[in-house]
């Protein structure tokens, strides 16, 4: 046992700052404020700690000669004062974000950051803990033969040992945990490794190996599709002689279920209710996500593969770059693209829509900041692009729509605050006057969202266009269970009801006056449409009939409005994504 417990015993003070500085305090401190993990989620986290500072103990034994637990400490330091000021100034632990900005930064830039936020409270606070532990260090390495005796007592060598049971099962489990990471093939895969780590908030190391490797499979994947969406653009071109204008808008966790437009008790869609009965608008009943996960949904829409046939979204071009080629101009405004920059799914998105190389062949224009409401958004296109527009556009545009939560999702004036807890009819047992709350809140911001959709349609009302809306995927709002919002697919049960409300979408078409007036053969074609079963990764297909756009990538039976449609019904497997 004695021997077990050596690389310990002889180095105590580098074995316990080891676990403070690989996240044993940050942990405990986040658990205390938010309660997110349960007792087996800390004990694992502890566990991981543990080991890992067992083996930094041992290389240090073992390889006392070369000094390198001078080594440990620097690196152990480094890693934990970057943690703690991003943990402290912007609440977030190191991301892959964080790492290009590092690894793209030159000497001048280091000096000017050092400058600029040296002092401030954030840097204040993060000297402050790092000086304690340095402390704890000095002084626990002046005194390391006194400490060693100490602890060679049984009694301290039998407390002792069940901690180092701990570190094994633990370590156990992040040894499995990181292989798979290393057995990861793409950026989804990443992303779900690290999102399966309950207890990854405070710790260091995970988000640092997930950020390295998500890094480089993201790198991979853009790289692929780069090259797909180049190879297309030569044989690209458009038969379309009027301008148009095609807007696709996209929404946010929608729950089909509560808009009125597809039967909801409350009226949730007054506008598009409207349009619907004065005949400019078509609410399609069968349509589905390709997923429930916000980033992965938008790189399958927004490339030309299909997930019914297990392709690959890096595989294939991005369709707005073939707008572009095609002669039009095609904007993105993102209400979403600067939500929390340094989470997982936001980096493996971002670094797609906003890769300097798409850019430059996919858009006329992106927004430079968002707005607090998805009105504010579009105000924001409309006065920044009115005058630059031209005759034939392509406009993007990504909500915030009803996220979680769907209070902070509009403005709290009397003309969308409609609906209360007294208002929702529900009679499940599990429901009290804080969940009827949140389902009021819910249909408040369904409200919102139609409100800012009659935005969007007056500002191209007098012109002729198109609009197509979906949301990314769907919500759940206690429809069913006591849920509000959605699980990983990885970890819930994937049943019918899941399909229903997290998958099953709303998808309007609406079109103006003069578009109809001039295409009423095509409108009444579209109508007949509405029952067929389509996932939005084919998007692109109908957009390229839609637009008069000739390119080898359009495919007749993938596109819901040509007659040639093959109704998608075949089972994928969402998990592979």
């Amino acid at each position: 046992m004695r021997q077990i417990l050596r690389p310990i015993l002889e180095n105590a003070p580098l074995f316990l700052i080891s676990i403070l500085l690989l996240g044993g305090f940050d942990v405990a401190f986040h658990q205390y404020h938010f309660h997110e993990n349960d007792a087996l989620g800390l004990l694992l986290a502890y566990g991981e700690m543990i080991m890992m500072a067992y083996l930094i103990c041992l290389c240090s034994l073992w390889l006392r000669k070369i000094r390198l637990k001078v080594l440990f400490y620097v690196v152990l330091f480094t890693i934990y004062a970057v943690n703690c000021y991003l943990r402290l100034a912007y609440s977030t632990d190191v991301s892959p974000k964080i790492l290009m900005l590092f690894f793209e930064t030159n000497g001048k830039e280091i000096s000017g950051f050092f400058k600029t936020y040296f002092m401030t409270p954030p840097m204040y606070k993060t000297i402050a803990v790092v000086t304690v532990f340095l402390l704890i260090t000095v002084f626990g390495e002046i005194f390391r033969s006194r400490i060693a005796r100490k602890l060679s007592k049984p009694i301290i060598r039998w407390i002792l040992l069940p901690i180092l049971l701990l570190g094994t099962v633990g370590g156990a489990a992040a040894v499995v945990r990181y292989c798979r990471l290393a057995l990861c093939n793409n950026t989804f895969e990443a992303e779900r490794w690290l999102m399966d780590i309950p207890f990854r908030k405070g710790m260091a190391v995970p988000n640092l190996c997930y950020s390295l490797d998500a890094i480089h499979m993201s790198g991979q994947d853009l790289n692929h599709m780069i090259s797909a969406t180049e190879a297309v653009l030569d044989d690209v071109s458009c038969e379309l002689a009027d301008s148009l204008n095609i807007i696709v808008v996209i929404g946010e966790s929608y729950n089909k279920y509560r808009s009125a437009l597809y039967g909801y008790y409350l009226n949730t869609t007054p506008s598009q209710c409207e349009e619907r009965d004065k005949g400019n608008l078509y609410a399609f009943n069968r349509v589905k996500a390709p997923h429930n996960m916000t980033s992965i949904v938008l790189k399958n829409v927004l490339c030309c593969n299909n997930v019914h046939e297990q392709e690959l979204w890096s595989d294939f071009p991005y369709f707005p770059a073939i707008f572009r080629k095609a002669g039009f101009d095609v904007w993105l405004w993102d209400n979403q693209y600067k939500w929390d920059p340094d989470a997982a799914w936001a980096f493996t998105l971002n670094s797609v829509l906003f890769n300097e190389r798409i850019q430059e062949l996919s858009y006329t224009a992106i927004n430079e900041n968002g707005a607090p409401y998805d009105g504010g958004l579009i105000t924001d296109f409309d006065n920044k692009t009115k005058a630059r527009r031209g005759n034939r556009n392509l406009i993007i545009f990504h909500l915030g729509g009803q996220h979680f939560l769907a209070s902070s999702q509009y403005p709290h004036e009397a003309e969308y605050e409609v609906f209360s807890a007294k208002d929702v009819k529900e009679k499940a047992a599990y429901l009290d006057d804080e969940r009827r709350q949140r389902i009021a809140e819910y249909a408040n911001a369904t409200r919102y969202n139609d409100a800012v959709i009659r935005q969007i349609m007056e500002m191209v009302r007098e012109t002729n266009a198109l609009l197509i809306y979906f949301p990314d995927h769907g919500e759940e709002v206690y429809d069913y269970r006591d849920l509000y919002g959605r699980k990983l697919l990885a970890t819930d049960q994937i049943t019918p009801d899941l399909i229903k409300y997290q998958i099953e979408i709303p998808f309007i078409v609406w079109c103006s006056d003069k578009w109809k007036l001039s295409h009423q053969a095509e409108w009444e074609t579209i109508g007949k449409c509405i029952d067929r079963a389509f996932t939005t990764d084919n998007l692109c297909h109908l957009l390229f009939r839609l637009a008069g756009i000739k390119t080898k990538v359009y495919q007749a039976e993938r596109d819901l409005f040509s007659p040639k449609f093959v109704p998608q019904t075949k089972e994928y497997n969402m998990l592979s994504l």
